[in-house]
């Protein structure tokens, strides 16, 4: 071989490989890309799944707080106390519903939304219950607190009477209980005040617009001459005294006590006989009268005459 082609030879060589050299570079470039946009995809797979996994554990402290707040709900219906019938009905379905979002807490495909919307109007109903209770419940202990002082009072009033009496029966001044005034032919009813002012005797509650009581004062030829403050004082069937007024110029003092006065009447006592009517009229047209049975008390100045029972249907 000459040289002339030994050099034409040695370029086609160098031609070839340098078109081998440029595939090389452009396959090179090539894997280069190729390789980048993998490990691009792959980070940001790494990313998406790292907030698929942070998503996932918030939404489980979600559940598991809701779950708390649930069970803490039904151990608070559980120490809700009641004696009313339809509250223990309204207790029970609400507690059912409690159970029942537990048992969705757990449910993973439950939506997180729906239960804490539903754990919240639940929650609002169960203040609603505690006010409505706690009410009920204070409403009961005042009513116990109202008749236990009522049959104080009654009782206080039975003693009373019982010791006046007894008082009276150990008295050792003869000219002191022949002073003291008494009454005969005493009678206590019910008035009804018709439109023209004139009265009825009624034993109906709702009728009643008066109260009377009538009696005798006797002759007492010992007793002072002179005007006497007689008093009417009725207890209630509710155990409260019907007063005249509220203030202290409706008090008087009797049996060693200080109360309230429901009527008083002063009689100008000359030693002879005289008839006496006291009253007690409601305050006001709707005032509601109790029926039962009325305790009622006369007093001349600060002792007890009489007593005698009224019952009004």
């Amino acid at each position: 071989m000459n040289t002339s082609e030994e050099n034409k030879a040695m370029g086609n060589n160098n031609e070839q490989n340098q078109k081998i050299n440029r595939v090389l570079v452009l396959i090179i470039i090539l894997l280069s890309i190729a390789l980048g946009i993998t490990l691009w995809q792959f980070f940001e797979l790494r990313k998406t799944n790292s907030q698929k996994g942070t998503e996932i554990e918030y939404l489980n402290d979600e559940r598991g707080e809701l779950q708390n707040e649930l069970e803490n709900m039904l151990n608070e219906f559980d120490s809700l106390e009641t004696d009313n019938d339809s509250m223990k009905v309204e207790l029970a379905s609400r507690r059912e519903e409690i159970e029942d979002l537990l048992a969705k807490v757990k449910d993973k495909d439950y939506a997180i939304y729906k239960l804490k919307k539903e754990t919240k109007t639940l929650r609002t109903i169960m203040k609603g219950y505690v006010v409505t209770i706690d009410s009920i419940n204070t409403l009961n202990v005042g009513l116990r607190k109202e008749n236990l002082e009522v049959k104080q009072t009654l009782n206080k009033e039975r003693d009373r009477s019982k010791e006046l009496q007894k008082n009276n029966e150990n008295l050792s001044s003869k000219v002191a209980i022949a002073s003291r005034l008494d009454v005969s032919g005493v009678s206590a009813f019910g008035v009804n005040v018709k439109r023209d002012m004139t009265g009825k005797e009624t034993d109906r509650s709702r009728r009643t617009d008066k109260i009377r009581v009538c009696f005798s004062l006797n002759e007492n030829k010992v007793a002072i001459a002179e005007k006497k403050n007689l008093y009417l004082r009725i207890l209630a069937p509710d155990g409260k005294i019907l007063t005249a007024g509220e203030t202290e110029n409706f008090k008087f003092e009797f049996n060693g006590l200080k109360g309230y006065y429901s009527d008083k009447e002063i009689v100008d006592y000359a030693n002879e006989k005289v008839d006496v009517c006291l009253d007690w009229a409601k305050p006001s047209e709707d005032y509601e009268i109790l029926p039962g049975k009325y305790m009622l008390f006369i007093y001349a100045e600060d002792y007890e005459m009489a007593n005698i029972s009224l019952t009004l249907k």
